[in-house]
Protein backbone atom coordinates (compact mmCIF):
# COMPACT_ATOMS: atom_id res chain seq x y z
CA UNK A 1 0.00 0.00 0.00
CA UNK A 2 3.09 2.46 0.74
CA UNK A 3 4.38 1.54 -2.25
CA UNK A 4 1.55 2.44 -4.23
CA UNK A 5 0.72 5.72 -2.85
CA UNK A 6 4.74 6.62 -3.20
CA UNK A 7 4.05 6.11 -6.87
CA UNK A 8 1.04 7.99 -6.54
CA UNK A 9 2.19 10.95 -5.16
CA UNK A 10 5.76 10.42 -7.35
CA UNK A 11 3.50 10.50 -10.33
CA UNK A 12 1.72 13.46 -9.08
CA UNK A 13 5.00 15.45 -7.94
CA UNK A 14 5.97 14.74 -11.95
CA UNK A 15 2.91 16.28 -13.52
CA UNK A 16 2.83 18.91 -11.66
CA UNK A 17 6.62 20.07 -12.01
CA UNK A 18 6.41 19.25 -16.02
CA UNK A 19 2.95 21.27 -16.31
CA UNK A 20 5.03 24.00 -13.99
CA UNK A 21 7.62 24.04 -16.57
CA UNK A 22 5.80 24.11 -19.85
CA UNK A 23 3.86 27.16 -17.92
CA UNK A 24 7.30 28.87 -17.08
CA UNK A 25 8.16 28.21 -20.94
CA UNK A 26 5.43 29.63 -22.66
CA UNK A 27 5.03 32.73 -20.37
CA UNK A 28 9.23 33.14 -21.34
CA UNK A 29 8.32 32.63 -25.13
CA UNK A 30 5.34 34.97 -25.08
CA UNK A 31 6.78 38.21 -24.56
CA UNK A 32 8.81 39.53 -27.38
CA UNK A 33 9.99 42.94 -26.09
CA UNK A 34 13.46 43.78 -26.69
CA UNK A 35 12.98 46.67 -23.97
CA UNK A 36 10.27 47.14 -21.32
CA UNK A 37 10.26 49.75 -18.84
CA UNK A 38 7.68 50.50 -16.45
CA UNK A 39 5.70 53.14 -19.20
CA UNK A 40 7.32 52.68 -22.43
CA UNK A 41 8.06 48.77 -24.33
CA UNK A 42 10.51 48.59 -27.56
CA UNK A 43 8.80 45.51 -29.39
CA UNK A 44 11.58 45.70 -32.22
CA UNK A 45 14.36 47.28 -34.04
CA UNK A 46 16.37 46.36 -37.11
CA UNK A 47 19.43 45.21 -37.38
CA UNK A 48 21.37 48.54 -37.99
CA UNK A 49 19.79 50.35 -35.27
CA UNK A 50 22.41 50.48 -32.15
CA UNK A 51 20.85 51.83 -29.44
CA UNK A 52 17.29 53.07 -28.10
CA UNK A 53 17.20 55.14 -25.37
CA UNK A 54 13.81 56.38 -23.48
CA UNK A 55 13.34 59.30 -20.86
CA UNK A 56 10.64 61.24 -19.29
CA UNK A 57 10.58 64.76 -18.42
CA UNK A 58 8.75 64.54 -14.72
CA UNK A 59 8.56 68.32 -14.51
CA UNK A 60 6.20 68.80 -18.07
CA UNK A 61 2.86 68.76 -18.08
CA UNK A 62 2.69 68.52 -22.27
CA UNK A 63 1.97 65.25 -24.30
CA UNK A 64 4.46 65.63 -26.46
CA UNK A 65 7.15 63.27 -27.86
CA UNK A 66 10.49 64.27 -28.84
CA UNK A 67 12.68 61.76 -31.30
CA UNK A 68 16.44 62.16 -31.97
CA UNK A 69 17.44 59.83 -35.33
CA UNK A 70 20.56 59.57 -36.68
CA UNK A 71 24.17 58.40 -36.27
CA UNK A 72 26.82 58.61 -33.27
CA UNK A 73 28.47 61.62 -32.55
CA UNK A 74 31.87 61.69 -34.19
CA UNK A 75 34.62 61.41 -31.28
CA UNK A 76 36.88 64.47 -31.28
CA UNK A 77 40.13 63.13 -31.94
CA UNK A 78 43.25 64.90 -29.61
CA UNK A 79 44.62 66.16 -32.44
CA UNK A 80 42.69 68.66 -33.53
CA UNK A 81 44.44 68.88 -37.43
CA UNK A 82 43.78 64.96 -37.06
CA UNK A 83 40.27 65.19 -36.38
CA UNK A 84 38.92 67.23 -39.01
CA UNK A 85 40.61 65.17 -41.44
CA UNK A 86 38.91 62.06 -39.44
CA UNK A 87 35.59 63.72 -39.52
CA UNK A 88 35.65 65.21 -43.22
CA UNK A 89 36.08 62.10 -44.97
CA UNK A 90 33.66 60.29 -42.46
CA UNK A 91 30.31 59.56 -44.37
CA UNK A 92 27.65 57.97 -43.22
CA UNK A 93 25.36 58.37 -46.25
CA UNK A 94 26.21 57.58 -49.90
CA UNK A 95 24.89 61.30 -50.55
CA UNK A 96 25.97 62.15 -46.97
CA UNK A 97 22.56 63.03 -45.95
CA UNK A 98 21.15 62.71 -42.12
CA UNK A 99 18.06 59.77 -41.97
CA UNK A 100 14.58 60.48 -41.80
CA UNK A 101 11.73 58.31 -41.49
CA UNK A 102 9.62 57.65 -44.71
CA UNK A 103 6.69 56.30 -43.26
CA UNK A 104 4.89 56.49 -39.27
CA UNK A 105 2.31 53.92 -38.84
CA UNK A 106 0.33 54.89 -35.69
CA UNK A 107 -0.64 51.35 -34.07
CA UNK A 108 -2.06 53.01 -31.19
CA UNK A 109 -2.83 56.20 -30.51
CA UNK A 110 -2.35 59.59 -32.22
CA UNK A 111 -0.62 63.29 -32.53
CA UNK A 112 -1.64 65.80 -33.61
CA UNK A 113 1.80 67.50 -35.62
CA UNK A 114 5.11 66.32 -36.35
CA UNK A 115 7.89 68.67 -37.33
CA UNK A 116 11.63 67.58 -38.41
CA UNK A 117 14.16 70.18 -37.55
CA UNK A 118 18.32 69.31 -37.92
CA UNK A 119 19.59 68.31 -34.47
CA UNK A 120 23.14 67.92 -35.17
CA UNK A 121 24.56 67.01 -38.44
CA UNK A 122 24.15 63.12 -38.00
CA UNK A 123 21.16 63.42 -36.30
CA UNK A 124 16.95 65.10 -37.12
CA UNK A 125 14.84 66.37 -34.13
CA UNK A 126 11.36 64.99 -35.04
CA UNK A 127 8.48 66.94 -32.60
CA UNK A 128 5.31 64.81 -32.30
CA UNK A 129 2.95 67.63 -30.18
CA UNK A 130 -0.30 66.74 -28.98
CA UNK A 131 0.12 62.96 -28.50
CA UNK A 132 -2.51 60.55 -27.14
CA UNK A 133 -1.44 57.57 -24.83
CA UNK A 134 -0.83 55.04 -24.86
CA UNK A 135 0.72 55.74 -28.34
CA UNK A 136 2.44 52.93 -30.06
CA UNK A 137 4.38 53.90 -33.38
CA UNK A 138 6.58 51.91 -36.15
CA UNK A 139 8.89 53.85 -37.36
CA UNK A 140 10.67 53.57 -40.87
CA UNK A 141 13.48 55.12 -42.58
CA UNK A 142 14.56 53.10 -45.49
CA UNK A 143 15.14 49.40 -44.75
CA UNK A 144 15.46 50.22 -40.91
CA UNK A 145 11.93 49.93 -38.41
CA UNK A 146 11.51 50.42 -35.06
CA UNK A 147 8.43 49.30 -33.14
CA UNK A 148 7.73 51.38 -30.02
CA UNK A 149 4.88 52.15 -26.95
CA UNK A 150 4.46 54.72 -24.59
CA UNK A 151 1.92 53.53 -21.96
CA UNK A 152 2.01 56.99 -19.88
CA UNK A 153 1.18 60.48 -20.96
CA UNK A 154 3.95 63.32 -20.72
CA UNK A 155 6.66 64.46 -22.29
CA UNK A 156 9.38 61.93 -23.82
CA UNK A 157 12.90 62.18 -24.84
CA UNK A 158 13.97 58.83 -27.36
CA UNK A 159 17.26 58.95 -28.92
CA UNK A 160 17.28 56.31 -31.44
CA UNK A 161 20.70 55.72 -32.98
CA UNK A 162 22.00 54.09 -36.48
CA UNK A 163 25.03 51.99 -36.18
CA UNK A 164 27.72 53.46 -38.18
CA UNK A 165 28.74 51.61 -40.67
Amino acid sequence: MRSLLFLAISLLTFSLKSNANHVNDFNSHQSDTLKKGTNYILFSKSENIESVSFSKSKKSKENIVYIKFGFPTPIPSSNGIQGNILQSNRKYTEDGSVPVFDKIDILNGKYADIKMSKDTNVRNLFKLTDAEFPLRLKLHSGKESIDLEFTEAGEWNISIELKNN
